[in-house]
């Protein structure tokens, strides 16, 4: 016979379906929160959040025309260069390094013509250069002129494949270093800093996470001078009395010379024979310089001893006739 169900059962059944609603809303929470969490490549991020979402501004960067990063500099997707507004914003100055950033291949720049840009290398300011094409080492600094005032935009160095690098690579604003090795061995570095004192070949990978960018930088540390020696007879005092030759120079060696205090050309073989004050300096292709100064004295190698010989032989021959041609006038 048919009657009520129990009031502990349902009671039962209802505490069931409450703990099913509660589970449900747990899981759907749980893959909330794993949805929006950064990725690997963002793992840094600390730019502006979506007010909607929450997720990172700049986490489908690429989809967007262009990216805000640190200091008023933004990345432009349809030109793929780093931007620096000027003039109050109305024009730019495209880049294709960051600000900070160190690099071994060239740098291209561009600009309006109503900006009025001004490159540095090393401190001179650079005529003519080709701003599509900056391929020389050096400490970069790009200036514009703002109303009546001068002032830095950005800078960058361009290094070689072997380098004497000091100070090691701080990374520009709002990069982080991924990776870094040195030879076959893992690097020691901070998250936006490598010192890289050690001598050796260094492989580092870095990212932007704001517009998702992954950059390498691979160059060889070598801050060890030429060794170059100079062979030739020597006194206790160090001058040369003979002729010098210059060794273990390297392919890619460049040297300049002083001669008596004035430039003059190195010979390609090395050789240098004529008396005087030399001044020699060599330079590697990671920069570094050795530098030799020496004298050579007045000194009788084996042709100037030939030479003095007929010298000597034609005084003598000539002396003979004399003597020859006197006596038989005597005879007479």
């Amino acid at each position: 016979m048919g009657g009520c169900p129990d009031a502990d059962e349902e009671e039962t059944e209802m505490k069931l379906a409450i703990r099913s609603v509660f589970a449900a809303a747990l899981c759907v929470l749980l893959c909330a929160v794993v949805y929006a969490a950064p990725t690997d490549s963002d793992i840094y991020y600390s730019g502006p959040l979506d007010s909607v979402t929450g997720q990172p501004l700049t986490s489908s960067a690429t989809e967007t025309a262009r990216v805000w990063l640190a200091d008023g500099m933004y990345y432009d997707f349809d030109r793929h260069a780093y931007a620096y507004p000027v003039g109050d914003g109305l024009y730019e100055v495209y880049a294709s390094v960051a600000d900070g950033m160190i690099v071994t291949e060239s740098v291209s720049i561009s600009a309006a013509d109503a900006v009025a840009l001004t490159v540095y290398r090393d401190g001179e300011a650079l005529e003519n250069a080709d701003l599509s094409e900056l391929n020389q080492i050096g400490d970069y600094v790009i200036s514009v002129k703002n109303g009546d005032r001068t002032e830095n935009l950005f800078g960058f160095r361009i290094i070689g494949q072997e380098t004497n690098l000091s100070g090691g690579y701080s990374m520009p604003n709002g990069f982080y270093i991924l990776d870094a090795t040195c030879g076959e061995a893992e690097a020691f570095y901070e998250r936006s800093y490598i010192a890289m004192q050690e001598e050796g070949v260094y492989h580092i990978e870095y990212i932007c996470p704001a517009n998702e960018l992954r950059y390498t930088l691979e160059t060889t540390v070598d801050r060890t001078p030429p060794q170059i020696t100079l062979e030739g007879r020597r006194d206790d005092a160090g001058r040369f009395h003979s002729a010098v030759d210059v060794r273990g120079l390297q392919p890619g060696d460049a040297v300049s010379m002083a001669y008596n205090d004035a430039q003059a050309a190195f010979p390609a073989n090395g050789h240098l024979d004529e008396s005087g004050i030399y001044t020699l300096w060599v330079t590697d292709s990671a920069g570094n310089t050795a530098m030799e100064q020496f004298a050579i004295m007045v000194y009788f190698d084996l042709n100037s001893l030939i030479f003095f010989a007929l010298i000597c032989a034609s005084l003598a021959g000539v002396l003979g006739y004399m003597l020859y041609k006197r006596k038989k006038l005597k005879v007479m």
